[in-house]
């Protein structure tokens, strides 16, 4: 029997549905690890009472929070005692770790608020500025936030942070569940969901390919127009008896259910999707808008990710689209194709798209199987597509922060690439030797710093120099971002990094800066080389042509 003391740790996740249940994912393979763990669950009552029939499989306990709830009366005093009291009554946990895993302003008050003897992800320090001490947070800080070219699920992420080290696969039986499909049509943003009559469409040509099927359709309250518009439009009024609408007095537990009995998902990347990740029902995720399908794919195997090829995709929030031509570039038969071979049990392939799907339908999308790996979650296109300067950039990416956040040293060969996109590399030799030598000028300006500080007469003409020739360098390194935009991922997780350097002194900070910039060089200069290596066949052939 053990009876080491359990490790107490608090996490708390403020933001949306979904992400609550990647939360939960990260922290069930903790759990499977860890024996003595003990996870109390901090989340938007809003957000996460729906779920916690879920929750209570996996968190020992779940505590609500809701800025609404401190300002009942409309009072700031009486606000301040619930929080005061809030406070105390979680600090009577006496947590050992916060992990703040939503980086929002409030969520890194409240890190900030309980005391614990290690605090990890958005915070804030004792100066009231933002404090972020892991590196892997400090990731998600500097890039996921800002940037597409994160090749890494969210989930997995969440679990590095956690410190589970294997990703655990679910298992389960398909053997009691019906011939219904569960459609959910929607999404919160425009930009992320289809039109009615997509689906429509897919509906349509889906009943008459599969005639002993059921249709639901999954929804939240503010769905229910749409749910309604799609189940009675004039084009399904002979299969209307095959649709049923659980859209509104439908629960969170009961749309678990009706996916845990219903052999097929297909819908955005939404709350459901990741819902259905968790009933491991096969599923097909219409990637749209924002969404950035390597970070929030569901997190299960032989999941099929369709999204489209367009070159403003993913866009941000802040990008104003009213034509929303990325969803034109996924046509509905393509989807219902996918769908015939998931319900037939075929393993979706290269082959099997050929042979299923017309060409130039998959000439605009770009559709990927997730599949396990030892690292975590991999997504692998089975659409013969070539690989952009992005998608090479992620593969970099992937290998690179493995091996710096993680220590793991990835085998992958360099990927395949077209003679265009090898000269659009080639652009970023430059890039990545220019960022090399404003790393390594941070390198001899931190040293120097040092040097005289540490001097038995610092001169503090020579630190004030020192210091604005380091102001100089993270400046140019901004401006060569600006100039060679792929390479800002590195350039901001450096950033951040050096922003949030340890120490009391400007001796210590000046050391761990030395660090950053060392590691900041070895980086780029694996980029760089990984980049000469990739374009050097390419531009050796057309030399050598030219020559000819």
């Amino acid at each position: 029997m053990n009876n080491a003391k359990k490790i107490k740790v608090a996490v708390i996740q403020l933001t949306r549905i979904g992400d609550i249940i990647q939360t939960a994912q990260a922290v069930r393979q903790l759990k499977a690890e860890k024996d003595n763990i003990e996870v109390t669950l901090i989340a938007r009552r809003k957000f996460a009472s729906g779920l916690q029939f879920l929750l209570d499989t996996i968190f020992d306990q779940t505590v609500y929070f809701d800025t609404a709830d401190f300002f009942a009366k409309k009072n700031f005093k009486d606000a301040q005692v619930r929080v005061h009291n809030f406070i105390n009554d979680i600090q009577k946990n006496e947590f050992d770790l916060v992990i703040n895993l939503s980086y929002s302003k409030s969520s890194s008050y409240l890190t900030s608020l309980l005391k614990a003897k290690y605090h990890m992800g958005l915070m804030r320090n004792t100066r009231n500025e933002i404090s972020i001490n892991d590196k892997w947070s400090q990731y998600i800080y500097s890039t996921v936030m800002s940037s597409t070219n994160n090749p890494f699920s969210l989930v997995d992420i969440y679990r590095h942070i956690l410190g589970a080290q294997q990703p655990h696969k679910l298992i389960g039986d398909d053997e009691t569940r019906e011939n219904t499909i569960v459609i959910h049509p929607f999404a919160s943003d425009r930009k992320k969901r289809w039109g009615i009559s997509k689906w429509v469409e897919l509906i349509y040509k889906m009943s008459k390919e599969h005639p002993g099927y059921n249709f639901s359709i999954v929804g939240g309250k503010e769905d229910l127009v749409e749910a309604e518009r799609i189940a009675h439009s004039p084009a399904l009024s002979i299969i209307a008896n095959r649709i049923n609408i659980h859209v509104g007095d439908f629960s969170i537990a009961d749309t678990y259910q009706q996916l845990m009995n219903s052999k097929l998902f297909i819908g955005h990347d939404s709350m459901v999707s990741h819902l259905a990740s968790e009933t491991l029902t096969p599923s097909i995720i219409i990637s749209l808008g924002t969404v950035r399908p390597n970070e929030t794919t569901p997190y299960g195997e032989n999941i099929i990710n369709v999204s489209p090829k367009n070159s403003c995709f993913p866009c941000t929030v802040q990008t104003s689209c009213e034509l929303l031509p990325c969803h034109n570039s996924i046509n509905f038969q393509v989807i219902a194709s996918v769908a015939k071979g998931l319900l037939a049990k075929e393993e979706i392939t290269k082959d099997y798209l050929k042979q299923n799907v017309q060409a130039f339908m998959l000439d605009t999308v770009r559709i990927y199987r997730s599949e396990f790996s030892e690292d975590g979650l991999e997504l692998n296109e089975v659409s013969d597509n070539y690989k952009t300067t992005s998608d090479v950039f992620k593969q970099y990416y992937k290998i690179i922060w493995q091996y710096y956040l993680r220590g793991v040293e990835t085998n992958a060969s360099l990927p395949e690439i077209t003679a265009a996109t090898a000269q659009e590399l080639n652009k970023y030799i430059d890039g990545t030797n220019y960022l090399y030598e404003l790393y390594n000028f941070g390198v001899k300006y931190s040293n120097r710093l040092i040097t005289e500080c540490e001097s038995t007469h610092p001169n503090s003409e020579i630190i004030k120099e020192n210091i604005s020739k380091l102001a100089e360098v993270d400046e140019l390194c901004a401006i060569t971002k600006k100039s060679y935009p792929l390479l800002k991922d590195i350039v901001d997780y450096f950033y951040v990094n050096k922003a949030n350097a340890m120490g009391d002194n400007i001796i210590d900070i000046a050391k761990h800066n030395l660090l950053t910039y060392y590691d900041a060089s070895n980086l780029v200069a694996v980029l760089n080389d990984f980049i000469d290596k990739s374009v050097k066949p390419h531009i050796n052939i057309r030399e050598s042509n030219k020559e000819v």
